[in-house]
């Protein structure tokens, strides 16, 4: 190896090391920085310790190959695909796009690591994750006060899939960034979603969502064994390398159950040529999957607003410290080439919504630019079901329920199958009581994203509606395993299921690993009462009480109903009535989460027959200006 061999110095990075702000700790395989804590895939590790052991010098390909891949046969690419994920979790970590440079690619030899590196102290903890605590916030609204509705509309961008048939299905993973300095992801990332758009398109594929398709990005794992966790019978990957105004791309569609290629195809072209090929690519796979791709033909944009654009999603799919900010800025760059771009209009939209409810923009101006945005959008493609779904939460964010409904429906219509579009439906069966469309609806959610978290965690907690809490627990145990981060919440709606079941041997394990505060405390004033120690039950619910919240606390109220206790219970729900009298514009979005979330309770059944829980889920449908 052509490094120098490590000093005793460099050897005593095994525990772990910082890197210009950044905490890199080996044993919990994480990176810590500012902006958050990143998971790191072992292999990840390994490369970041390897070149971290020799910071400031080149190490070469070979030598990384030879040594993280003892014994095997590998190409390239599991290098690269490590390389690219490093770099990303690097910036995620660090909030910052500079963090990417620290790992410089040196052409036709290998890489060097620079930035200061020094052995991690003994006692060094690494700082809590800001941005892991945003994600929880932001993610699990099933088992938070805001269960579906106004964050629904947050999720990242997805692009729109029709219902299809499953007799195949297909996940289309992140194209490989081969460009000579790597820095072209987002471009990258772009042709694979352009691709799932294109191939969504159809009614007789089921395509998984970018999501999902994304998740496997920089693990080794064979297509097979994707294949498997995605429950696809096909999966597309390829690589895109661009080098000024030329691409070389590739692309391998393998069936997953013999592991063989089927269909693959290589091109070298101008950017003028991009979205030509993407359609090429993409009905490729559709002819060789006997299918044919039809659906709604959006404006295709110039080749510089879409790569603005695709560097817009970038961060607002990322959602890092100032990210949404960043993206309505490259959406704004996109808009002025190309003020046709309806997609740019709905993404920017979106932008200016999130902008409005973090609080990081005046509200009453993030709510007339996210109007003005997403009305250019429908008016630009009236038949882009996106673009009717950001109008649609517009209404919502202004309290015009009528509005918001109506334009809602022209998005169902268009599309039932988007997962924006989705997710939204679902809360609106929920909130009726249609709970059997409301789950179907999560059904069709999960098997288009089936990596999300959030998706299964929300699917559990309204398969409690329909009293399935045996697939209810699974729900939950599974978003737990794609998330521990979630461990705490997903914790606590499991240990509601199993008192609720009466399984009382279970929900003590369980509810001894919740620690001290507000959902321990739930947990235990629901525990007690249902084990009949009714003095510690009595003490729990008082220290439930002393933490309430107002004008509304669903979780006061759920233990009231369980205890038989029905006034305090309809006291604890008074907001709910109150906000229903008001029927105040700003009150819309919060009034129809607290009621999804009273639906979906099996506590609160004791109050379904009192004439006043209709009152709490009527739906004012008119608002005062």
């Amino acid at each position: 190896m052509n490094a120098p061999a490590p000093s005793p110095a460099e050897q005593s990075l095994e525990r772990g090391f910082t890197l210009d702000g950044l905490t890199v700790d080996r044993d919990a395989g994480e990176v810590v920085g500012p902006a958050g804590r990143e998971k790191l895939d072992p292999r990840v590790m390994d490369v970041l310790m390897m070149l971290a052991r020799h910071a400031g010098h080149v190490v070469l390909r070979e030598d990384l190959l030879s040594q993280l891949w003892p014994g095997m046969v590998v190409s390239d690419d599991a290098l690269t695909r490590c390389i690219y994920e490093l770099r990303r979790q690097l910036s995620l970590a660090g909030g910052d796009e500079r963090y990417k440079a620290v790992l410089e690619t040196i052409p036709k030899r290998g890489y060097r690591l620079n930035g200061e590196v020094m052995p991690l102290a003994l006692d060094a903890a690494p700082p809590a994750s800001r941005r892991a605590t945003m994600w929880i916030a932001a993610s699990l609204v099933a088992a938070l006060t805001t269960i579906v509705g106004y964050r629904a509309f947050h999720a990242p961008a997805e692009p729109s899939r029709p219902a299809a048939a499953t007799k195949y299905a297909i996940a289309v993973l992140p194209f490989d960034d081969l460009s000579p300095d790597q820095d072209q992801a987002h471009f990258s990332d772009g042709v694979s979603e352009e691709i799932i758009n294109r191939l969504s398109q159809t009614r007789t594929l089921r395509v998984i969502s970018r999501r999902s398709s994304f998740s496997f990005r920089g693990e080794t794992i064979s297509i097979p064994e994707i294949a498997r966790k995605l429950d696809v019978t096909h999966v597309l990957e390829g690589s895109v390398r661009k080098s000024g105004n030329r691409v070389r791309m590739t692309a391998r569609l393998v069936e997953a159950a013999s592991n063989s290629q089927v269909w693959s195809k290589s091109y070298d072209l101008e950017l003028t040529d991009l979205f030509a090929v993407q359609d090429e690519v993409a009905d490729g796979v559709a002819t060789a999957l006997n299918t044919t791709l039809a659906g709604h033909q959006e404006h295709v944009p110039n080749v510089e607003a879409h790569n603005l654009f695709l560097q817009g999603e970038l961060f607002y799919n990322r959602r890092a410290p100032g990210d949404i900010e960043r993206a309505a800025k490259y959406y704004q760059e996109a808009l002025k080439s190309d003020p046709s771009y309806a997609r740019a209009w709905a993404s920017l939209a979106g932008a200016y919504s999130l902008l409005a409810y973090e609080g990081n923009m005046p509200r009453a101006e993030a709510l007339a630019r996210q109007g003005e945005a997403a009305r250019r959008a429908t008016d630009l493609d009236p038949k882009l079901a996106v673009a009717h779904a950001r109008l649609s939460q517009y209404f919502w964010d202004i309290g015009d329920r009528p509005a918001a409904y109506r334009t809602f429906d022209r998005a169902l219509t268009l599309d039932p199958d988007d997962l924006l579009v989705l997710t939204f439906a679902a809360g609106i069966s929920m909130r009726k009581g249609e709970v059997t469309e409301a789950i179907a609806r999560y059904d069709r959610i999960v098997a288009l994203d089936p990596r999300s978290a959030a998706n299964h965690a929300n699917r559990g907690i309204f398969l409690q509606a329909a009293d399935r809490f045996e697939d209810a627990k699974a729900e939950l145990a599974t978003a737990r395993e794609l998330n521990p981060a979630l461990g705490e919440e997903l914790d606590l709606a499991i240990v509601r299921i199993l008192v609720f079941q009466k399984l009382i041997e279970d929900a003590h394990k369980l509810a001894a690993r919740l620690p001290e505060g507000r959902n321990r405390d739930h947990a235990f004033a629901l525990l007690y009462h249902a084990e009949g120690r009714e003095t510690d039950a009595d003490a729990a619910l008082a220290r439930v009480v002393a933490r309430a919240s107002a004008p509304v606390d669903v979780r006061l109220a759920e233990v009231y109903a369980y205890r038989g206790m029905q006034e305090k219970a309809f006291k604890a729900l008074l907001g709910v009535a109150d906000a229903i009298e008001r029927n105040e514009r700003a009150e819309a979005s919060q009034l129809w989460s607290w009621q999804v979330e009273m639906r979906v309770s099996p506590f609160l059944r004791p109050l379904h027959d009192n004439p006043r829980w209709q009152q709490l889920m009527v739906e004012p449908l008119t608002v005062e200006s």
